[in-house]
């Protein structure tokens, strides 16, 4: 005869896994500890993520602004040369 399935958590002798749940009353709360463990996964995925997208965002406008005060710089320049003795500056 095969042993009966045993709680990993405790030891004590499980009702068997065809029992109503009635009679297994454990089987409803480990479904429940289930759902409740799939819920707080999920919720730390989205978490991730979103912090992974703010991250993304930031790195972008900081690289933007990074350009556009390359730019800057290259106008002023441009415009320092455009000053030049020689030079007619356009207005």
């Amino acid at each position: 005869m095969t042993e009966p399935a045993r709680c990993a958590n405790c030891g004590s002798p499980a009702p068997p896994a065809s029992a109503p749940d009635s009679e297994n009353p454990l089987r409803s709360l480990r479904a429940e500890l289930r759902r409740i463990r799939e819920i707080a996964e999920a919720r730390q995925v989205s978490r991730t993520v979103q912090g992974a997208e703010q991250h993304l965002a930031e790195q972008r406008i900081a690289d933007l602004t990074r350009e556009v005060a390359e730019l800057r710089a290259t106008v002023a320049r441009l415009r320092g040369s455009a000053a030049a003795p020689g030079l007619v500056r356009s207005r």
